[in-house]
């Protein structure tokens, strides 16, 4: 495949089918395994891709020999991969058992392999245009990935599986006539005929995906309890996931529907004309849900407006509705969770007056209505669903930060308050540091602000309330008896102004303790410790968090467990890479008439790879963390970021075709450019402007830094592409992509422990480090000016 126009052509289909088919599998593998096994398994299917582009540069000769074969493999093995994953999933063959992630990771990677041998193969055959291929190979990936929000919202997995595998084979079809083998009559008529069939059967492909059998997942174990019926109503894809709605039928008749977000956190769906009609019913659903004690204790003035984030299956909603106030308004993130709540419990959600729910991202919601709630309530609003570039961390992680509280803080009405229903005590205690925080960098003592805070529990889901104010202490003495009365004394308790009851009392020498109010907390607000002993004396995180290391549910001290794993997959990655720079890269297995000079120039190509790979991965995901906060939709959110970034390194890369000589001095001039841009658009655009960004703002400022990040690794593949050894393109190619996948667990590493921030200064000590080797290059003449 020697013309131009063809490699731009399969280059395109490749990277959009790749993008497409990654973010696929990242909703199924959310779907169907927990979602911290998703990250491990993506990371190997985008180490799948390097592996492909080294194993074609040890290979290539018997590759390029059966040509036509390898061709075709991107396409067949994609079938057959996610044809297998989703009957492995039926059979019990999960990410729980000994065998089963392994099995699922290597069938996740094999496609990601083919891919990357054809990739490297076009950018072998037409080292001359390296440039241009790399520009379109950005720009397909940019296609693919603002394609596949549409696909995912529009059809069902399995119909946008087929839509990647379709680009796949009209790939194979512009290659085998390219290489006019004597099967053409035949193959291309043959894969026209597949393409066209495969678009007639769009919607035979459209069936429901199971839940797999994973205890794990909250959906599976209740439907497959033999105690009551299930009976699925209705599943809908989209961006953000899968959205089901069961129908449970009970022994004694009575009926329930719930709603889960990737089958897992299930949420009942509550029907406000039903309530009010059962009045009986109306008090059993409304006393199992803990803000309405709270609730109760309100004026008719602090009942004005009140805001939901996630209202779920509308439990909130109609506590709030029968609880009196005149305006309601919820933010739910996921589409589909509002589309069927219109289709089937239109009273709860769509037929109320005073009832407005918002497609929206909760926090983004507020800020857009500064001031404006009396009373902001989040009830457990969480999905257990994997989000964002990393696949680690949470939707919900962001809606509990410090800088997140704050502006709930500021979207509250004068006496206006926020009610958190948390699953347990650690999550009160992190929410607490959040506050204590944020007040003391406010000039508020912790004395003072334990004045604006309560909690109570029923045992099982305490609830935190805060104002912006300290609480009056009549109404603290109030709530606090009557607390006592409904038995909301269980487990975590603390009222502000009461005095703390105790007993400590030694029976046949066994100590016994007991306290009212829970101690720590109580000795915080008396001023007796200082409020960050909450968390530092205790044996699991409950550090504040902060939107630059924005991991609530992170309890553990140091590494998480669930990033063991991909952690020593990033070590193995940089280790090989190390091992083989120092041993001079003797795997590259050059010919015989490769000179000294070569394998140096090699050797410092390969680390300038690695380290631009690696930069780039660190520098892309600070900031994503960052304008991501500005955008609504979490998943459309990602993709708009990745379009854009990938659509200006792809102009800053057709630029590269035009350079002719000096490579090495335009490598440090824009890798400088990088650096000096990055700062800039981070620490002074940003800041200035960070509040008023819109949607094309945060376009235009990506567009700037990715325009020259998208420069120095194709001026790198220029400078290679002079050697006429026919392995060190692939090679650099194949070392870029994996570093890249090892970046990508260290930055989410690297966050955990240290901050984004952090991340994004070692991208640009890693562009640094190009510098100076580029630098030294060009001292010694090693590179061609």
């Amino acid at each position: 495949m020697k013309g131009s126009a063809t490699n731009i052509a399969i280059i395109f289909l490749l990277t959009a089918a790749t993008i497409i088919f990654e973010i696929s599998l990242s909703r199924l593998f959310s779907y169907l395994l927990s979602f911290h096994f998703v990250l491990l398994i993506i990371a190997f299917s985008i180490l799948g891709l390097g592996v492909g582009q080294i194993t074609y540069a040890k290979y290539s000769e018997k590759i390029d020999h059966s040509l036509l074969w390898w061709i075709a493999l991107p396409s067949i093995s994609m079938f057959l991969s996610f044809a297998l994953l989703l009957g492995l999933s039926q059979i019990g063959v999960s990410s729980s058992t000994d065998f089963g992630l392994p099995i699922i990771i290597l069938l996740s990677t094999v496609p990601f392999i083919a891919i990357g041998i054809v990739y490297a193969h076009i950018f072998e055959v037409d080292k001359r245009n390296v440039s241009t291929l790399y520009a379109i190979d950005l720009i397909g990936a940019a296609t693919g990935a603002l394609a596949s929000v549409f696909l995912l919202n529009t059809f069902g997995l399995v119909q946008v599986v087929v839509i990647a595998i379709g680009l796949l084979l009209l790939a194979l079809v512009i290659g085998l006539i390219a290489v006019k083998n004597r099967f053409l009559k035949i193959l291309v008529p043959l894969v026209l005929v597949i393409i066209f069939l495969m678009g007639f059967a769009k919607d035979a492909l459209n069936f429901d995906i199971p839940v797999a059998k994973d205890p794990s997942k909250d959906m599976y174990r209740l439907i497959a309890n033999p105690s009551f019926k299930s009976e699925k109503l209705e599943s809908r894809w989209s961006a953000f996931g899968k959205t089901d709605l069961i129908k449970f039928t009970y022994p004694d008749g009575t009926v329930s529907k719930s709603m889960f977000i990737d089958a897992a956190a299930g949420t009942n769906v509550v029907n406000i004309d039903e309530l009010a009609k059962d009045t009986v019913e109306m008090g059993k659903v409304l006393s199992g849900f803990p803000g309405v004690f709270a609730l109760s204790f309100l004026s008719e003035k602090e009942k004005d407006s009140v805001l939901i984030i996630g209202p779920g299956g509308g439990i909130d909603i109609a506590a709030t509705y029968f609880m009196g106030f005149k305006y309601i308004e919820a933010a739910e993130v996921n589409p589909s969770f509002v589309a069927l709540m219109k289709k089937h419990n239109p009273s709860t959600f769509f037929d109320k007056e005073n009832i407005k729910v918002h497609v929206n991202e909760g926090r983004n919601f507020v800020v857009e209505n500064k001031g404006k709630y009396d009373a902001i309530m989040l009830t457990i609003p969480v999905t257990k669903s994997s989000r964002g570039t990393d696949f680690y961390g949470l939707t919900e992680n962001y809606l509990f930060t410090m800088e997140a509280l704050a502006d709930y803080l500021d979207g509250l009405t004068k006496e206006g308050a926020i009610y958190f229903t948390m699953h347990a005590r650690q999550e009160v205690y992190k929410m607490l540091a959040n506050f204590l925080e944020l007040q003391d960098q406010m000039g508020v003592s912790q004395i003072e602000a334990l004045k604006k805070v309560y909690i109570y529990s029923n045992g099982m889901n305490p609830v935190l309330v805060m104002k912006k104010h300290p609480f009056e202490q009549k109404m603290m003495e109030k709530v606090h008896a009557t607390a006592h009365y409904e038995e909301l004394d269980r487990d975590l308790i603390y009222f502000p102004y009461i005095q703390q009851e105790g007993l400590d009392t030694t029976v046949q020498n066994v100590n016994y303790k007991w306290y009212m109010f829970d101690d720590l907390l109580y000795d915080i607000s008396k001023g007796s410790y200082a409020y960050d002993k909450l968390w530092k004396a205790a044996s699991i995180n409950l550090s504040p968090v902060s939107d630059d290391s924005p991991y609530f549910f992170n309890y553990n001290n140091g590494i998480p467990d669930a990033m063991t794993t991909p952690l020593l997959l990033g070590l193995f990655i940089v280790g090989w890479f190390i091992f083989n720079h120092f041993k001079g890269w003797k795997s590259v297995s050059f010919s015989e008439n490769t000179t000294m000079d070569m394998q140096r120039k090699f050797k410092a190509w390969a680390l300038m790879s690695f380290l631009l790979g690696f930069s780039y991965i660190l520098i892309q995901g600070y900031l994503f963390q960052v304008l991501n906060l500005k955008l609504s939709n979490p998943s459309q959110s990602f993709s708009l970021l990745l379009f854009t970034f990938l659509l200006g390194n792809g102009v800053g890369s057709l630029l590269t075709g035009t350079f002719k000589k000096n490579l090495s001095r335009k490598l440090i001039i824009y890798t400088a450019l990088i650096i000096l841009v990055s700062l800039l658009t981070v620490y002074v655009l940003l800041p200035i402007w960070y509040k008023q960004l819109s949607e094309f703002w945060i376009a235009l400022f990506l567009l700037l830094p990715s325009f020259f990040i998208g420069i120095p690794f194709p001026v790198l593949l220029k400078m290679a592409s002079s050697l006429k050894e026919k392995k060190s393109i692939p090679y650099l190619l194949g070392i870029s992509s994996v570093a890249g996948v090892a970046a990508s667990i260290f930055a989410i590493v690297i966050s955990i422990l240290y901050g984004y921030r952090f991340v994004f200064l070692l991208g640009l000590f890693g562009y640094g480090v190009v510098i100076v080797l580029a630098n030294r290059l060009k001292t010694l003449k090693i590179v061609q000016s």
